[in-house]
Protein backbone atom coordinates (compact mmCIF):
# COMPACT_ATOMS: atom_id res chain seq x y z
CA UNK A 1 0.00 0.00 0.00
CA UNK A 2 1.06 3.68 -0.80
CA UNK A 3 0.11 6.69 -0.91
CA UNK A 4 0.20 9.59 -3.61
CA UNK A 5 -0.26 13.29 -1.92
CA UNK A 6 -1.20 16.18 -4.17
CA UNK A 7 -1.18 19.71 -3.28
CA UNK A 8 -3.53 22.56 -4.57
CA UNK A 9 -5.37 25.48 -3.94
CA UNK A 10 -8.44 25.36 -1.52
CA UNK A 11 -11.43 26.26 -2.99
CA UNK A 12 -14.46 24.11 -1.26
CA UNK A 13 -16.84 25.81 1.56
CA UNK A 14 -15.66 23.51 4.51
CA UNK A 15 -17.97 23.03 7.69
CA UNK A 16 -16.58 24.71 11.09
CA UNK A 17 -13.45 24.01 12.52
CA UNK A 18 -13.56 21.59 15.10
CA UNK A 19 -10.52 21.56 17.96
CA UNK A 20 -10.09 18.76 20.00
CA UNK A 21 -8.21 18.56 23.15
CA UNK A 22 -6.82 16.50 25.59
CA UNK A 23 -4.70 18.47 28.16
CA UNK A 24 -3.29 17.91 31.70
CA UNK A 25 -2.25 20.86 34.11
CA UNK A 26 -0.86 19.20 37.02
CA UNK A 27 -0.76 22.60 39.56
CA UNK A 28 -4.02 24.49 38.00
CA UNK A 29 -7.40 23.48 39.85
CA UNK A 30 -9.88 23.07 37.45
CA UNK A 31 -12.16 26.15 39.60
CA UNK A 32 -8.87 28.52 38.49
CA UNK A 33 -8.46 27.01 34.79
CA UNK A 34 -10.14 29.55 32.41
CA UNK A 35 -10.79 28.15 28.58
CA UNK A 36 -11.62 30.67 25.92
CA UNK A 37 -11.63 30.86 22.34
CA UNK A 38 -11.45 33.67 20.38
CA UNK A 39 -11.48 34.28 16.54
CA UNK A 40 -10.24 37.42 13.92
CA UNK A 41 -14.14 37.59 12.93
CA UNK A 42 -15.00 39.07 17.31
CA UNK A 43 -16.27 35.75 17.99
CA UNK A 44 -15.54 34.96 21.72
CA UNK A 45 -16.87 32.27 23.72
CA UNK A 46 -15.45 30.06 27.00
CA UNK A 47 -16.36 27.96 29.61
CA UNK A 48 -17.76 30.47 32.35
CA UNK A 49 -20.87 31.29 29.61
CA UNK A 50 -23.08 29.21 28.04
CA UNK A 51 -21.09 28.10 24.87
CA UNK A 52 -22.96 26.19 22.71
CA UNK A 53 -20.05 25.33 20.55
CA UNK A 54 -17.67 24.17 23.41
CA UNK A 55 -18.22 20.70 24.45
CA UNK A 56 -15.12 20.74 27.38
CA UNK A 57 -14.80 18.64 30.48
CA UNK A 58 -12.85 18.84 32.94
CA UNK A 59 -11.34 16.47 35.52
CA UNK A 60 -9.75 16.75 39.29
CA UNK A 61 -6.75 15.59 40.07
CA UNK A 62 -4.67 15.20 43.56
CA UNK A 63 -1.43 16.31 44.25
CA UNK A 64 -0.25 12.70 42.70
CA UNK A 65 -1.93 13.21 39.40
CA UNK A 66 -5.00 10.85 40.12
CA UNK A 67 -8.32 11.72 39.26
CA UNK A 68 -10.77 12.68 42.73
CA UNK A 69 -14.32 10.97 42.56
CA UNK A 70 -16.08 9.86 39.32
CA UNK A 71 -18.31 12.90 38.63
CA UNK A 72 -16.60 15.95 36.06
CA UNK A 73 -16.14 19.64 37.73
CA UNK A 74 -18.51 22.30 36.38
CA UNK A 75 -17.25 25.63 35.40
CA UNK A 76 -20.13 27.82 37.29
CA UNK A 77 -22.11 29.11 33.96
CA UNK A 78 -24.56 32.25 34.13
CA UNK A 79 -25.62 34.76 31.71
CA UNK A 80 -23.98 37.21 34.42
CA UNK A 81 -20.99 35.49 34.18
CA UNK A 82 -18.43 37.22 31.54
CA UNK A 83 -14.82 36.24 30.81
CA UNK A 84 -13.79 39.26 29.01
CA UNK A 85 -10.70 37.55 27.51
CA UNK A 86 -7.77 38.88 29.18
CA UNK A 87 -7.70 36.77 32.20
CA UNK A 88 -10.63 38.28 33.56
CA UNK A 89 -13.84 37.03 35.15
CA UNK A 90 -16.68 39.47 35.77
CA UNK A 91 -19.24 37.98 37.57
CA UNK A 92 -22.39 40.39 38.85
CA UNK A 93 -24.30 38.00 40.68
CA UNK A 94 -22.36 37.59 43.97
CA UNK A 95 -23.79 34.03 45.70
CA UNK A 96 -22.59 32.34 42.38
CA UNK A 97 -19.04 34.66 42.51
CA UNK A 98 -18.48 33.44 46.02
CA UNK A 99 -19.40 29.79 45.37
CA UNK A 100 -16.68 29.82 42.88
CA UNK A 101 -14.21 31.80 45.06
CA UNK A 102 -14.76 28.80 47.46
CA UNK A 103 -14.13 26.17 45.40
CA UNK A 104 -11.01 27.99 43.62
CA UNK A 105 -9.81 28.68 47.64
CA UNK A 106 -10.79 24.74 48.50
CA UNK A 107 -9.08 23.09 45.22
CA UNK A 108 -5.97 25.11 45.01
CA UNK A 109 -5.45 24.51 49.37
CA UNK A 110 -5.41 21.10 48.44
CA UNK A 111 -2.68 21.96 45.19
CA UNK A 112 -4.77 20.04 42.78
CA UNK A 113 -4.59 20.00 39.17
CA UNK A 114 -7.04 19.05 36.38
CA UNK A 115 -7.64 17.19 33.14
CA UNK A 116 -9.12 18.79 30.46
CA UNK A 117 -10.52 16.99 26.93
CA UNK A 118 -13.47 17.81 24.71
CA UNK A 119 -14.05 19.49 21.31
CA UNK A 120 -14.76 22.90 20.46
CA UNK A 121 -16.13 23.74 16.98
CA UNK A 122 -14.93 27.39 15.73
CA UNK A 123 -15.24 29.43 12.47
CA UNK A 124 -12.78 28.78 9.79
CA UNK A 125 -10.91 31.97 10.10
CA UNK A 126 -7.39 32.35 12.07
CA UNK A 127 -8.30 32.09 16.32
CA UNK A 128 -6.90 32.17 19.10
CA UNK A 129 -7.15 28.80 22.26
CA UNK A 130 -6.51 31.01 25.43
CA UNK A 131 -5.80 28.70 28.41
CA UNK A 132 -4.97 30.68 31.38
CA UNK A 133 -6.09 31.23 35.24
CA UNK A 134 -9.47 33.27 36.31
CA UNK A 135 -8.49 36.69 38.18
CA UNK A 136 -12.54 37.66 39.56
CA UNK A 137 -13.10 40.94 39.34
CA UNK A 138 -16.09 41.36 41.57
CA UNK A 139 -13.29 41.08 44.67
CA UNK A 140 -11.46 43.21 42.58
CA UNK A 141 -13.93 46.49 42.55
CA UNK A 142 -15.58 45.04 45.95
CA UNK A 143 -13.14 43.33 48.42
CA UNK A 144 -14.83 43.69 51.16
CA UNK A 145 -17.03 41.26 50.06
CA UNK A 146 -14.16 38.58 50.14
CA UNK A 147 -13.96 38.50 54.45
CA UNK A 148 -12.05 35.73 55.29
CA UNK A 149 -11.25 34.56 51.98
CA UNK A 150 -8.59 35.21 49.21
CA UNK A 151 -8.22 34.91 45.81
CA UNK A 152 -5.99 32.27 44.97
CA UNK A 153 -2.78 32.65 42.71
CA UNK A 154 -1.82 30.06 40.45
CA UNK A 155 1.08 31.33 38.35
CA UNK A 156 2.77 27.51 37.58
CA UNK A 157 0.96 26.65 33.82
CA UNK A 158 2.97 23.19 33.30
CA UNK A 159 0.91 20.98 31.13
CA UNK A 160 0.80 17.84 29.39
CA UNK A 161 -0.71 17.64 25.81
CA UNK A 162 -2.25 14.20 25.35
CA UNK A 163 -3.46 15.18 22.26
CA UNK A 164 -4.11 18.09 20.16
CA UNK A 165 -5.53 18.18 16.48
CA UNK A 166 -8.45 19.84 13.97
CA UNK A 167 -10.99 17.14 12.75
CA UNK A 168 -11.40 13.38 12.74
CA UNK A 169 -7.81 11.26 12.99
CA UNK A 170 -7.11 9.08 9.39
CA UNK A 171 -4.44 5.85 9.59
CA UNK A 172 -1.27 7.36 10.11
CA UNK A 173 -1.48 11.05 10.89
CA UNK A 174 0.92 12.41 13.35
CA UNK A 175 -0.20 15.33 15.67
CA UNK A 176 3.31 16.97 16.05
CA UNK A 177 2.12 18.62 19.82
CA UNK A 178 0.81 14.81 21.11
CA UNK A 179 2.58 13.35 23.89
CA UNK A 180 4.23 17.35 24.21
CA UNK A 181 5.24 18.08 27.96
CA UNK A 182 6.39 21.01 29.44
CA UNK A 183 7.21 21.79 33.47
CA UNK A 184 7.80 24.48 34.48
CA UNK A 185 10.61 25.40 37.18
CA UNK A 186 10.88 28.60 39.86
CA UNK A 187 10.35 30.42 37.36
CA UNK A 188 6.71 30.54 36.57
CA UNK A 189 6.35 30.98 32.26
CA UNK A 190 3.81 31.84 29.80
CA UNK A 191 3.61 29.63 26.68
CA UNK A 192 2.51 30.50 22.74
CA UNK A 193 2.14 27.91 20.45
CA UNK A 194 1.60 29.45 16.56
CA UNK A 195 -0.17 27.09 14.64
CA UNK A 196 -0.24 26.49 10.36
CA UNK A 197 -3.24 24.38 9.86
CA UNK A 198 -3.56 22.95 6.41
CA UNK A 199 -6.48 21.33 5.61
CA UNK A 200 -6.54 17.64 4.35
CA UNK A 201 -8.40 15.01 2.32
CA UNK A 202 -8.01 11.74 2.98
CA UNK A 203 -8.94 9.08 0.38
CA UNK A 204 -8.87 5.26 1.44
CA UNK A 205 -8.44 2.42 -0.79
CA UNK A 206 -12.22 1.97 -0.98
CA UNK A 207 -12.25 5.40 -2.13
CA UNK A 208 -13.87 6.84 1.30
CA UNK A 209 -12.81 10.12 2.12
CA UNK A 210 -11.91 12.00 5.17
CA UNK A 211 -11.86 15.50 5.59
CA UNK A 212 -9.56 16.57 8.22
CA UNK A 213 -6.44 19.03 9.06
CA UNK A 214 -2.52 18.80 9.60
CA UNK A 215 -0.77 21.07 11.26
CA UNK A 216 2.97 22.60 11.98
CA UNK A 217 3.92 24.35 15.01
CA UNK A 218 6.42 26.42 16.10
CA UNK A 219 6.40 27.25 20.27
CA UNK A 220 7.36 30.32 22.41
CA UNK A 221 7.76 30.56 26.05
CA UNK A 222 8.82 33.46 27.96
CA UNK A 223 9.27 34.08 31.48
CA UNK A 224 6.12 35.74 33.09
CA UNK A 225 6.34 39.62 33.17
CA UNK A 226 4.79 41.14 36.46
CA UNK A 227 1.05 41.83 36.37
CA UNK A 228 0.34 39.13 33.58
CA UNK A 229 -1.50 36.48 34.74
CA UNK A 230 0.59 32.96 33.14
CA UNK A 231 -1.23 31.64 30.05
CA UNK A 232 -1.33 28.78 27.62
CA UNK A 233 -1.67 30.28 24.15
CA UNK A 234 -2.61 28.12 21.21
CA UNK A 235 -2.88 30.70 18.19
CA UNK A 236 -4.00 28.59 14.90
CA UNK A 237 -4.23 29.75 11.51
CA UNK A 238 -5.81 27.81 8.27
CA UNK A 239 -3.37 27.58 5.31
CA UNK A 240 -5.11 28.20 1.79
CA UNK A 241 -3.47 25.33 0.26
CA UNK A 242 -5.39 21.80 0.54
CA UNK A 243 -3.48 18.56 0.89
CA UNK A 244 -4.92 15.24 -1.02
CA UNK A 245 -3.88 12.07 0.06
CA UNK A 246 -4.80 9.20 -1.77
CA UNK A 247 -4.32 5.68 -0.38
CA UNK A 248 -3.67 3.07 -3.64
CA UNK A 249 -2.39 -0.40 -3.37
CA UNK A 250 0.03 -1.50 -5.87
CA UNK A 251 -0.63 -1.90 -9.33
CA UNK A 252 -0.04 -4.50 -10.99
CA UNK A 253 3.50 -3.88 -12.92
CA UNK A 254 4.79 -2.35 -9.73
CA UNK A 255 3.75 -5.95 -8.05
CA UNK A 256 5.77 -7.94 -10.89
CA UNK A 257 8.86 -5.64 -10.69
CA UNK A 258 9.07 -6.37 -6.84
CA UNK A 259 8.84 -10.15 -7.21
CA UNK A 260 11.70 -10.07 -9.96
CA UNK A 261 13.99 -7.66 -7.80
CA UNK A 262 13.05 -10.28 -5.01
CA UNK A 263 13.69 -13.35 -7.16
CA UNK A 264 16.98 -11.78 -8.98
CA UNK A 265 18.11 -11.15 -5.22
CA UNK A 266 17.49 -15.00 -4.02
CA UNK A 267 19.40 -15.90 -7.02
CA UNK A 268 21.83 -13.44 -6.70
CA UNK A 269 22.54 -14.50 -3.06
CA UNK A 270 22.11 -18.60 -4.27
CA UNK A 271 24.90 -17.77 -6.35
CA UNK A 272 27.15 -16.36 -4.07
CA UNK A 273 26.69 -19.00 -1.28
CA UNK A 274 27.50 -22.08 -3.87
CA UNK A 275 30.78 -20.07 -4.92
CA UNK A 276 31.82 -20.26 -0.90
CA UNK A 277 30.32 -23.61 -0.17
CA UNK A 278 32.68 -24.70 -3.50
CA UNK A 279 36.01 -22.46 -2.42
CA UNK A 280 35.46 -24.42 1.21
CA UNK A 281 35.28 -27.73 0.32
CA UNK A 282 38.32 -27.14 -2.01
CA UNK A 283 39.85 -25.78 0.75
CA UNK A 284 39.27 -28.76 2.47
CA UNK A 285 40.35 -31.52 0.31
CA UNK A 286 43.10 -29.72 -0.64
CA UNK A 287 44.69 -30.05 3.05
CA UNK A 288 43.83 -33.28 3.38
CA UNK A 289 45.68 -34.66 -0.07
CA UNK A 290 48.85 -32.62 1.72
CA UNK A 291 48.30 -34.72 5.21
CA UNK A 292 50.45 -37.45 5.69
Amino acid sequence: MHRVTVLSVDLARRHALTINVDITFPAVPCAVLSIDVLDISGTAENDASFAHHMHVHKLRLDKAGNQIGKAEYHTPQSQQIMDTGSEQLVSVNIQEAMQHLVDMEDEADHAEGCHVYGTMEVKRVAGRLHMSVHQNMVFQMLPQLLGTHHIPKVLNMSHVIKHLGFGPHYPGQLNPLDGYVRMVGREPYSYKYFLKVVPTEFYNRLGRVTETHQYSVTEYAQPLQRGYAPAVDVHYDLSPIVMTINERPPSLLHFVVRLCAVVGGAFAVTRLTDRWVDWFVRLVNKGAARAP
